[in-house]
C-alpha cells in the first residue's frame, strides 16, 4: 500500500471527522431516520487472529451475554490472518454473501483502509469509525484515547466505554464527532455516569464536555479542541441524579463486567452500542469524556503502546 494513502487513513482516524477531510466518496452514513436496531438481530464479529482481537471479542461476548433481548446464541465470528492485505477479495465475497448485515470489524490501519474500500463499493452504511490507543509511556497524563466518528449520537459508544474505564480506575479520553445530531428530545441534561461533571459549549450547544478530575479548559486541551471557548455547566454532578445513558433497550439495567484490560472494555461498549443497549438520545454534534481520576499506571488494564480501529458497518 503506498504511504500517501496510508497517512490518509491514518488521518480520517484521528482528525475527528471524515467530512473534515473533503473525502465525499468514504463509506455512507446510515440515513438518521433508520432505526438503531434495524439490523441488529444479523450482527457478525471480524477481528484480526491476534491478541488484541483475541480481548475485543471477550468484551463482545460479555456484551451479548448482559442483553437479554439477543437471540443469535454466541456472536458470528470471522477471524482474519492477512486477507485483507493478500486477499482482498475473499473479504469482498464474505461481505457481499452477508447482505443485510451488521458488522463490527477490529483491525489495524493498513487492514482498515482496504475494510473501507470494502464496504464502500458495497454502499456500506457506516455506523461506527474508531481509532483506540493506548500510550507507550509512562508519563502519558491521558493513557487510553478513543476518537470516533459515527453517524449519530444514536450510535454513540463514547458513554459506554466511559462507565467501563471508570470501573477500572484508568485515566482516559474519548472524543466523539457526529456526521447528524438526533432527531426529537435530545436536551442535554448531564452525564449519568458517576464522577462526571456536564458541560455545554456556550459558543456552540451542540458541543458537549463531560470532565472526572479535570477543568474544561484543560480537558480541551487534551483532545485537542480550542481552549478560548466558555463553558456552561449543565445540571448536577453525575452521581446526584439518574438519567437513561445507561439504560439497554426496553429500560433493563445495563451492567459492566469488570475487565482485565482495555481492550475488552471497549468490546464491550462498541458491541453493546450494535446490538442498541445504552442508546445516548443526547443531541450533539461532538463530546467527550475526559477522566484523570484515574490510577497511573495501574495493574488492572494493560497500557503498553497498542493500537487499533473499530468499524461498526451496514451492508
Amino acid at each position: 500500500m503506498d504511504e500517501a494513502r496510508r497517512n490518509l487513513m491514518k488521518g480520517m482516524l484521528t482528525g475527528g471527522t471524515l467530512l473534515a477531510l473533503g473525502v465525499p466518496g468514504i463509506t455512507q452514513a446510515v440515513p438518521i431516520n433508520q432505526s438503531v436496531s434495524d439490523k441488529t438481530r444479523n450482527c457478525h464479529l471480524l477481528v484480526a487472529n491476534t491478541r488484541i482481537g483475541e480481548m475485543f471479542s471477550r468484551g463482545a461476548y460479555a456484551a451479548c451475554a448482559s442483553n437479554t433481548h439477543y437471540r443469535q446464541g454466541i456472536l458470528p465470528t470471522v477471524k482474519l490472518e492477512d486477507e485483507l492485505l493478500t486477499h482482498p477479495l475473499r473479504v469482498a465475497e464474505l461481505l457481499y454473501r452477508s447482505r443485510n448485515t451488521r458488522w463490527i470489524a477490529v483491525m489495524d490501519d493498513s487492514s482498515a483502509a482496504i475494510f473501507n474500500e470494502l464496504v464502500r463499493k458495497l454502499d456500506g452504511h457506516l455506523l461506527s469509525l474508531g481509532s483506540h490507543t493506548s500510550a507507550s509511556s509512562d508519563d502519558a497524563t491521558f493513557p487510553l484515547r478513543h476518537v470516533w466518528t459515527n453517524a449519530s449520537p444514536a450510535y454513540s459508544a463514547g458513554g459506554l466505554l466511559a462507565s467501563g474505564l471508570m470501573q477500572s480506575q484508568q485515566n482516559f479520553s474519548i472524543v466523539e464527532n457526529f456526521l447528524e445530531e438526533s432527531v426529537g428530545d435530545g436536551a442535554m441534561t448531564g452525564s449519568s455516569i458517576s464522577g462526571f461533571w456536564s458541560y455545554r459549549s456556550a459558543g456552540n450547544q451542540a458541543t458537549h464536555l463531560h470532565c472526572a478530575g479535570v477543568s474544561p479548559i484543560e480537558a480541551c486541551k487534551s483532545v485537542g479542541w480550542k481552549k478560548s471557548g466558555k463553558w456552561e455547566s449543565v445540571s448536577h454532578r453525575a452521581d446526584e441524579f439518574r438519567s437513561d445513558q445507561d439504560k439497554a433497550v426496553r429500560g433493563t439495567a445495563l451492567v459492566h463486567p469488570k475487565f482485565d484490560n482495555w481492550e475488552e472494555a471497549t468490546g464491550f461498549a462498541i458491541v453493546a452500542m450494535a446490538l442498541g443497549m445504552g442508546i445516548n438520545q443526547e443531541s450533539c454534534s461532538s463530546r467527550a469524556f475526559v477522566n484523570s481520576l484515574g490510577q497511573r499506571n495501574s495493574s488492572d488494564l494493560e497500557l503498553s503502546g497498542k493500537h487499533f480501529v473499530s468499524f461498526v458497518v451496514d451492508v
